[in-house]
């Protein structure tokens, strides 16, 4: 096993990957020891997702709902601290973390997926901007999909979704990554710093958001 960000061997890692922050909620969406090393894991949790949770408003919206941290803490939030939203660099670094992440969730029933993701070329500017911080912003799209404390019905039963994402390929052999994080949809380009492709499809479909489009296939 190597890690998907810095290719190290880590096949003595002992950190279970969440794709997104426990913080927001995600008890699921994990990656298998190894996939991302000790190193990278402590890394993004102090020098990204920290940041971007501790944020006013972030910290607004899941005191709000009620979100608790691992540990079970709701944050604290209050009106004379205002609603600022982390850094554009944060959320884009936050997102290309995700992303590839994302990415290889998706591949873990592929035989070799591992050495799949960690030997595309492609993806390296990206592992870079997220480890390292290295590059210029990666650009993303953002838009409300519908209101943070919407409620959701399944059969007879009633959820918030706090999130939900997945892996938009285009017939231009793009993948976009694209993520509804409570109620906000934002989508990067995995493989560059163009969103041309992304809102070409957005044209062509009427500007549904590809988490509830058809897929190909369908």
């Amino acid at each position: 096993m190597r890690c998907i960000f810095c290719k190290s061997d880590s096949g003595s890692s002992c950190s279970v990957e969440h794709i997104i922050p426990e913080s927001i909620g995600n008890t699921n969406h994990t990656l298998p020891k190894g996939a991302v090393c000790d190193a990278c894991n402590q890394y993004f949790a102090r020098k990204v997702e920290r940041p971007l949770l501790e944020s006013s408003l972030f910290r607004h919206l899941r005191a709000g709902m009620g979100i608790a941290n691992k540990r079970g803490r709701v944050p604290d939030w209050d009106e004379s601290e205002g609603i600022t939203k982390p850094s554009y660099r944060i959320m884009g670094r936050f997102l290309a973390k995700v992303g590839l992440e994302a990415l290889a969730f998706k591949t873990l029933g592929v035989q070799a997926w591992n050495a799949e993701i960690v030997e595309k070329v492609e993806l390296d500017e990206l592992r870079s901007y997220a480890r390292f911080n290295i590059g210029s912003d990666w650009p993303f799209t953002t838009r409300t999909l519908h209101p943070v404390n919407a409620t959701f019905k399944e059969g007879a039963t009633h959820y918030h979704l706090l999130h939900e994402f997945d892996i938009l390929l285009t017939q231009k052999s793009e993948a976009y990554f694209v993520l509804s994080l409570l109620g906000v949809e934002l989508v990067i380009n995995l493989g560059g710093r163009s969103l041309d492709g992304f809102r070409d499809w957005l044209q062509e479909h009427h500007f549904a958001s590809p988490l509830y489009s058809p897929k190909p296939s369908q």
